[in-house]
């Protein structure tokens, strides 16, 4: 079992295990180490002054005088009792003059609502991630005592000097679809500088998932300039890897589509027409930009992956009555499911829907727990690695599949049957020790194991598109030191805990 921090791989951050110096040396000082700022700086030390409040009802004029007199770049608008109704930027002042509005109206009529918040014991990293997927420039941050400042874009520009923000402003200001196809191919630039950094993979995967949330959704933007605006709500959904939020570089399409029900025919028909326009439309756009066709049209582009809210219902329903191969596999890929784009109330409904029918079913989680037990940890009687012995792979072993899909696959059954809601494997992990379904200690192993697994696979896969080369999940364990082989040992043992847990859970005959 894994006792020590497994998650960074050497040659990544220090490249040492958390509870070891290296050969007897003394750990380097403050001078010497990694600057971890983006991660170590927490959101709070970014504040230099409170927040300036004012009221609603404060003339816009009076707002940009203020603004000006003090050199502050936002002000919030307060709401009783001591919170914040919305906030007022410089940018918004420039908005109301150029749309010649009356200078004399509130503050209130021109200012953004809700206000998004981080607290102040965030770590500045978050921060970014925040303001990339709300798409704001500002934030407020909050404490004990309620809004305590506000941190902008710029402040974490100062502070990481390769800033992901760069790429994610490219991004916005993009106006045809030429534009946004080279874009992806930056982020191996932004992640090299994050993990020298010492950033780990939990952080990575987040930070790509945001990237390419942001080229779908400029591309959604742009087919429907061309295609007008659709006959029904709808949700863009992203399923396997890009559900978990656990992208690296290997990257292709898992996605679908459901739209809302409707009564009447024409509508119904209009759907079906506009939708499927819609979606050959975006997954054309998204292969172009470098995210390859799923091998198996597992598309919204094609119609079994486009339907009707009732209809994706019916379909869920006849996977876990009848679990066979193929319903399991369909299963796997789409319980992991998140909402992208479009009116996301739509994916939250059919998540619940399929979490309590999955629930209900205890012969369909046994066959997904049974079906965790097939892959083996790639160990060889004595823990040596298990590798390919021969063929293109010969040599490697395939690190997604005999090493990240166990974890995955073991998170997934389990939050089905407690009804968690995380698509995420470190957040269903922590969820399920955090509620009792699982023992603490097996939480942080397979927590850390899967991390560490994460980390090896980010860092070859950046690696290989660094030397121009297509990346894989095959890794060469003779390239590993030795104590990054260790560490992959340690972590490929937790797959036989958690493969015990679910035959004591679910009563599997054992062999």
């Amino acid at each position: 079992m894994v006792e020590k921090d497994i998650r960074t791989p050497e040659g990544r951050g220090d490249g040492r295990l958390q509870d070891d110096p290296p050969g007897g040396e003394t750990a380097p000082c403050a001078a010497e180490a990694p600057d971890l700022s983006l991660f170590a700086r927490l959101v709070g030390d970014l504040v230099s002054r409170p927040p300036l409040m004012v009221d609603p009802g404060l003339p816009i004029r009076d707002a940009a005088r203020t603004m000006l007199k003090e050199g502050v770049g936002s002000l919030l608008v307060s709401q009783a009792p001591g919170g914040v109704l919305g906030i007022v930027t410089d940018k918004d002042l420039r908005k109301a003059v150029a749309l010649g509005r009356d200078l004399e109206s509130g503050v209130k009529t021109i200012m953004s609502s809700p206000v998004a918040e981080i607290a102040g014991s965030d770590a500045c990293f978050d921060a970014l991630l925040k303001m990339m997927a709300k798409k704001v420039h500002h934030l407020v941050v909050t404490g004990p005592g309620g809004a305590e400042g506000v941190v902008t874009a710029h402040d974490i520009l100062l502070v990481q000097g390769t800033s992901p923000l760069s790429l994610f402003r490219e991004i916005q200001s993009q106006r045809d679809f030429a534009g946004l196809y080279p874009l992806l191919a930056k982020a191996p630039r932004v992640i090299r500088a994050l993990l020298d950094n010492g950033a780990r993979a939990g952080h990575i995967t987040r930070l790509i998932t945001v990237v390419n949330d942001h080229i779908l959704h400029k591309i959604i933007e742009l087919v429907h300039r061309e295609i007008g605006p659709p006959p029904t709500a709808y949700c863009w959904i992203s399923m396997g890897s890009e559900g978990r939020r656990e992208q690296t570089f290997a990257t292709d399409q898992d996605n679908a589509l459901v739209y809302a029900d409707s009564p009447d025919e024409p509508v119904r028909r209009a759907a079906a027409v506009f939708f499927q326009a819609m979606a050959e439309r975006v997954v054309g756009h998204l292969e172009k930009a470098g995210f390859p066709r799923c091998k198996g049209d597992m598309m919204a582009s094609n119609p079994a992956w486009r339907k009707s809210l009732d209809a994706w219902k019916d379909t869920f329903d006849a996977w876990i009555a009848v679990p066979e191969p193929m319903e399991v596999l369909h299963s796997t890929i789409f319980f992991d499911f998140r909402g992208v784009a479009g009116h996301v109330p739509l994916a939250d409904d059919l998540r619940a829907h399929v979490a309590r029918r999955a629930a209900e079913s205890g012969i369909f989680l046994r066959f997904l727990a049974a079906d965790c037990q097939v892959t083996r940890a790639p160990l060889t009687l004595f823990r040596g690695l298990a590798v390919e012995r021969s063929g293109e792979h010969k040599n490697t072993l395939d690190l997604k599949k005999r090493g990240l899909v166990p974890f995955q696959d073991f998170a997934r059954v389990l939050a089905l049957a407690h009804g968690v809601v995380e698509t995420g494997t470190l957040q269903r992990v922590e969820a399920l020790a955090s509620q009792g379904h699982i023992p603490t200690h097996l939480g942080r192993e397979a927590a850390q194991a899967f991390e560490f697994l994460l980390q090896v696979k980010l860092t070859h896969q950046l690696s290989q598109v660094e030397r121009g080369l297509p990346p894989d999940n095959h890794i060469d364990p003779r390239e590993l030191s030795e104590m990054d082989k260790g560490a992959l040992r340690d972590a490929f043992g937790v797959i036989g805990a958690m493969q015990s847990f679910l035959k004591d859970m679910f009563h599997l005959a054992t062999g």
